[in-house]
């Protein structure tokens, strides 16, 4: 499924959010799909005290360079800024999916009106993932009307029963006020223990989250740094792009560009342009030694693969059968340990 979604980034001379086009739509928000193989990831870094002090926001689609890593950001109002909301949320997708390696959505493309009332059946006897799937196409309007208010219910549901993919769900509804009364509070703690359960992409938005302020609060740059990382590792190349400038800057982490070097180079390896021009400007602020260091470090980086009851939802078992039909797209099978370039 095409949609546009939200992403929210880091920028490097402040924090700043602006919309990405979102071309395939994948589990959880889609996003419960398969990140690639396991591998090691760069060291995390210490708190520095640029955390202290957020920059200023920055313009809706920054090009500046990397500052001098000499020189620690400027002071600025600790409010953070403001959230960009998609337009016409009420008849568009909700989820703001950050883009990464993470495969397309276990969708279940059934037949109505049979497939649909079986699998209602099942998600009224308590089976998660016929829960999980009915929401999904509330949500979305595909094969039922669109009805967010019972999406939301369905979710919660499925939550309820520890599926880590419908907790992610829900907290974007949350996060949004789609379906449900706008609650930063109730987003952040799904997202959490989505994040906890190993969900990735619930990582990535409870780090942008944190870095943000969430409501009106103060920015938790060392908190953000973290999930970015993790969510990095999985390979969110959001969070690849953001923990890259967090360590630019030395917001929540040890100003070091040959880290930065390497998270932008991860970013870049995905098809991020934008990453790929930061990275090139940071690898003109090393000398040889660190630049070759850097360069070693980021050969030597490969994606872990996510945990897959985490991050992918099977279609429900009906009538003795997963609930698919003959053409239909295969569930997604993890990508290689370089993956292709993706968008979810």
């Amino acid at each position: 499924m095409a949609g546009a979604y939200q992403i929210a980034r880091v920028g490097i001379e402040g924090v700043d959010n602006w919309r990405k086009d979102n071309h395939q739509h994948a589990e959880a928000t889609p996003e419960d799909g398969e990140a690639g193989a396991g591998g090691s990831a760069p060291a995390a870094g210490v708190v520095g005290e640029a955390a202290k002090n957020p920059a200023p926001a920055a313009p809706a689609r920054p090009r500046a360079a990397v500052p001098d890593a000499t020189k620690a950001p400027a002071a600025a109002p600790a409010a953070p800024p403001p959230r960009m909301i998609v337009p016409n949320a009420e008849t568009a997708p909700v989820d703001r999916t950050p883009v990464g390696s993470i495969g397309g959505a276990a969708l279940n493309p059934l037949p109505p009106p049979d497939a649909i009332g079986a699998i209602r059946a099942l998600a009224e006897g308590g089976d998660a993932a016929a829960q999980y799937d009915l929401a999904l196409r509330m949500s979305e309007g595909r094969g039922l009307p669109r009805d967010p208010r019972m999406a939301a219910q369905w979710f919660e549901r499925a939550a309820a029963q520890g599926l880590a993919p419908a907790m992610y769900r829900l907290g974007s509804l949350y996060e949004k006020g789609v379906g449900v009364e706008r609650d930063y509070s109730r987003a952040r703690k799904l997202y959490q223990a989505a994040a906890e359960a190993g969900n990735a992409r619930a990582m990535h938005n409870l780090a942008v989250l944190f870095a943000e302020g969430g409501d009106g609060g103060k920015p938790d740059y060392g908190a953000a740094a973290e999930w970015f990382r993790k969510a990095g590792e999985y390979g969110v190349r959001d969070s690849q792009h953001n923990l890259a400038i967090l360590h630019a800057r030395g917001l929540g982490v040890g100003q070091s560009l040959v880290q930065s070097y390497v998270w932008f180079s991860a970013a870049a390896a995905q098809g991020d342009a934008d990453a790929a021009r930061k990275r090139d400007e940071v690898a003109s602020r090393l000398d040889s030694k660190e630049l070759a260091a850097a360069k070693a470090a980021a050969a030597a980086f490969h994606v872990k693969e996510p945990p897959r009851a985490s991050n992918d939802v099977p279609p429900p078992v009906v009538g003795g059968e997963k609930a698919r039909v003959p053409g239909a797209a295969a569930p997604v099978s993890p990508p290689p340990a370089k993956p292709k370039i993706s968008r979810l």
